[in-house]
């Protein structure tokens, strides 16, 4: 990277290096020169620092990723897909621009014709989920450009009456995230729209939903749900007793206050259930 004229703007020059690394496998900079002919100074990069369109350096070079010309292809993009809402379609651009890392997500919108259902995992009051095969698949970066990864498993949020909510539909989407390595958030592919009942469609992972309940995991990681397991252990009430209310009652209230998977589930214990070792005291 050279600058022209350069000698008269030293300053300028100095800024621009400050924004480089000497640390490898980031935007590496060797050093600094000047054109003896020319006297412009120049900026000297490790190879393939540059994104090999705009001549600039990448965003990623590890993965020969360029945010830059990854917006541009975005922008370039949206005239060629659309929800039919405005609302939604300039909300979903929003999403697309927001793409930070080569492995981000970008969310779409996917015509309903490219699920086809394989299941029903959950019909509620409020939406109906299943289980489907996305044809064309997601977007991913690969080998330095994007690719579908066709044939994708991935659950379908069907939002009931939504088609005259859209602020409710939009605020459930903010929910999500579109970052791969924000482990314990649900990630989100896309919005679709049922033709037949105009309900519309959150797309997302099938790793993110109770395959009990339909709803997001409590903790993704662990893939445990706690409205599964307070009724779990609702159910399970009857099938134990101290033989005193009191402490019956007690025992529930406690065992209905965990909020993570690892919280301990208190319980009645039979005597019979121990084998004395040893008096302590």
């Amino acid at each position: 990277m050279s600058f022209n004229n350069s000698q008269n703007i030293i300053n300028n020059l100095l800024n621009e290096i400050k924004a480089y690394s000497f640390k490898l496998n980031e935007y590496t900079m060797c050093g600094i020169s000047q054109n003896p002919d020319t006297n412009e100074y120049v900026i000297v990069f490790q190879k393939n620092c540059n994104c090999k369109e705009r001549g600039d350096v990448g965003t990623d070079k590890k993965f020969e990723w360029c945010r830059p010309c990854q917006i541009s292809d975005l922008k370039q993009n949206f005239s060629s897909w659309t929800s039919g809402n405005n609302k939604i379609d300039n909300f979903m651009e929003e999403m697309q621009l927001k793409i930070e890392s080569h492995n981000d997500i970008i969310v779409e919108w996917i015509p309903y014709n490219q699920f086809s259902i394989i299941e029903e995992i959950r019909n509620g009051d409020f939406a109906r989920v299943y289980l489907a095969k996305w044809k064309n698949g997601l977007l991913e970066y690969k080998e330095g450009k994007y690719k579908r990864n066709p044939s994708k498993e991935v659950t379908l949020k069907c939002l009931n009456n939504s088609q005259n909510v859209i602020d409710n539909l939009l605020n459930k989407v903010k929910s999500y995230s579109i970052k791969i390595n924000e482990g314990n958030i649900a990630k989100i592919y896309g919005i679709s729209q049922n033709p037949v009942t105009k309900d519309y469609v959150i797309v997302l992972p099938t790793d993110c939903n109770c395959k009990k309940c339909g709803e997001i995991y409590t903790n993704i990681l662990v893939k445990w749900c706690k409205p599964c397991q307070i009724n779990n252990l609702k159910q399970d009430f009857v099938n134990w007793t101290s033989g005193n209310e009191a402490i019956d009652n007690f025992i529930q209230k406690m065992q209905l206050k965990i909020e993570r998977y690892n919280d301990m589930v208190v319980k009645w214990i039979p005597y019979n259930q121990f084998n004395i070792i040893q008096e302590i005291r």
